[in-house]
């Protein structure tokens, strides 16, 4: 896991404890309608591109930035499709993480899929019947970026908007 200076001095000063932080996801479908999807170095489970955001930066940009990191692969976000929540992330160093994400809809432009960074073991797309085990997260994501509804999902005391 890599993290941003930001993190990585607040990290100095709170040690492992728990922190809540703003992420997003890339749901990048291609023509095919496949899902882009990387495989972790610290699980080994697959995942949806995503991470992070850094202080000031615009999560279009963030999303835009973590898929080119994590996948090789450039990419346009053309809609917000949900914002979630997390369950506690505890990585295997042991700092606490709780996300609030926002996912986006993606669209490919450029680059190849393939492993980028230190963070993916593996890169590639899935059609959506041979997609791999995913957290139900995950899985709840793509369903709402695939959707026909144009509007953003979320959830609201335990209902879904």
């Amino acid at each position: 896991m890599s993290i941003s200076d930001y993190l990585f001095k607040l990290r100095q000063k709170i040690g492992h404890d728990r922190v809540m932080m703003p992420g997003v996801t890339g749901i990048v479908i291609n023509a095919a309608g496949e899902i882009l999807l990387q495989r972790s170095v610290d699980t080994g489970q697959w995942y949806l591109p995503g991470g992070a955001m850094d202080p000031g930066e615009e999560p279009a940009d963030t999303v835009v930035r973590e898929i080119w990191e994590e996948t090789g692969v450039r990419a346009v976000p053309e809609q917000i499709t949900g914002v979630y929540a997390e369950p506690l992330v505890t990585y295997p160093n042991g700092d606490q993480v709780l996300y609030t994400c926002i996912a986006f809809r993606c669209q490919p432009i450029g680059g190849q899929a393939r492993v980028n960074d230190e963070e993916s073991l593996e890169v590639r797309y899935f059609a959506v019947p041979d997609l791999p085990d995913l957290t139900d997260q995950d899985r709840l994501r793509i369903r709402h970026a695939r959707s026909p509804e144009p509007r953003t999902f979320f959830l609201m005391s335990g209902r879904q908007g």
